[in-house]
């Protein structure tokens, strides 16, 4: 791919939407509607990806390098911390309980959840920049850290948490991401060498021409 500043992406807007278990995903060209709930602000550091991978190296005993590599493992996070207070936010951060109004005072009182409660939803985060749009979709997450909410003078009490992407219980694909943006328009593909890599015919001409060049006169 030659250097093209217009593929530069900045995340000018996002936004994050949970729903319960099993919501289907809102059609590309609709908003989220019923079931989904926006989380509102986040706060500058954004929204954090993390697609890891864990390897096994296997060693022959003629060979010093790996001869292959084996995926063991692929554990994949979005973190963010969320700066509203409701009880959406709440609930999250705290891997479920109850908000109700207490009877006596009006007040709201947050009973926290049981240890064996399970908080799985699905997600659905949504970049725009400009013209274009990107829609991660995951069938199912669960916030798998722990909460430290700090109260300050001069800042805001946030919400920071990691979702954890879980196996969908239909056996489909942990997550999928959807764009308009044509740089990913699959047309624009280089040729391949039949592992996915794009291989560049330019290289290979120049190549060719290079090693004419070096090749002696004769006579």
């Amino acid at each position: 791919m030659a250097r093209d500043a217009t593929d530069i992406r900045v995340a000018g807007d996002a936004k994050i939407f949970l729903a319960p278990l099993g919501t289907a995903f809102p059609a590309w060209d609709t908003a989220p509607a019923t079931g989904w709930n926006e989380l509102g602000y986040v706060t500058p550091d954004g929204v954090t990806f993390n697609f890891g991978r864990e390897v096994t190296e296997i060693f022959a005993m003629q060979s010093a390098e790996p001869v292959r590599i084996v995926n063991t493992r692929t554990p994949r996070t979005v973190a963010f911390s969320m700066m509203q207070q409701g009880i959406d936010q709440l609930i999250l951060a705290l891997g479920g309980g109850e908000v109700a109004a207490d009877a006596i005072t009006g007040a709201f009182r947050f009973t926290p959840p049981d240890a064996s409660v399970v908080d799985e939803r699905a997600m659905l985060v949504e970049m725009i920049d400009g013209t274009y749009t990107y829609r991660w979709e995951f069938p199912r997450v669960q916030n798998r850290e722990g909460v430290e909410e700090k109260l300050m003078r001069e800042d805001s009490a946030n919400f920071p948490v990691t979702m954890q992407i879980l196996v969908p219980g239909d056996g489909g694909p942990s997550f999928e991401m959807v764009t308009d943006d044509p740089a990913y328009d699959a047309a624009a593909l280089l040729t391949t060498n039949g592992q996915g890599e794009p291989v560049d015919d330019e290289d290979d001409d120049d190549e060719a021409a290079n090693a004419y060049d070096r090749e002696p006169a004769r006579a």
